[in-house]
């Protein structure tokens, strides 16, 4: 049972300086103050690369969220594509449900500008436990809107810190 959401900006840019500033820890961290609490990635340089695990602490529908994941394929600075086990804690902990998830961060490059999305996919058990997690988390925490303006208020921070504009940086 699967919730998806797709969110997408243009930012004049070139691909590489979005990779380079989005693919870092502290800035993906940064995306979003108020929900992420910090992402480590298992590799040298701490950069997103195939077959690397992550780590990461954030709030998704005003869940604590803590995601454990690795990177199936990245493709440096065209797409990451990502999946992982979240576990939420749900009525202050009583409840940990581990969610599998997963995403798609593509960057398009159009010629002066390029195309940011991200798909992101919650996979919701198909048990009864998990048919009332998931109307929970839709109908009670608004959790497929929270879902895109979690993943959506990241891509305007890499706008807002990336978008240049024809007399120089915005």
């Amino acid at each position: 049972m699967l919730i998806t959401k797709h969110a997408e900006i243009i930012i004049y840019n070139i691909p590489e300086v979005i990779w380079d500033y989005a693919s870092d820890p502290v800035n993906w961290s940064a995306s979003n103050p108020e929900e992420h609490f910090g992402l480590n990635i298992d590799s040298e340089d701490n950069r997103p690369k195939t077959g690397a695990t992550f780590h990461q602490k954030e709030t998704v529908a005003g869940l604590f969220a803590d995601l454990r994941g690795h990177f199936l394929y990245v493709e440096k600075p065209r797409i990451t594509v990502w999946r992982g086990i979240t576990t939420y804690k749900v009525l202050g902990g009583l409840i940990r449900p581990g969610i599998p998830e997963g995403g798609v961060i593509k960057i398009e490059n159009l010629n002066g500008s390029c195309r940011v999305s991200h798909d992101v996919y919650m996979d919701f058990p198909d048990t009864l436990f998990g048919k009332i997690m998931l109307l929970y988390f839709k109908k009670f925490l608004g959790g497929e809107k929270a879902v895109y303006d979690h993943t959506y208020r990241e891509l305007v921070f890499f706008k807002k810190h990336l978008d240049l504009d024809l007399a120089g940086v915005v």
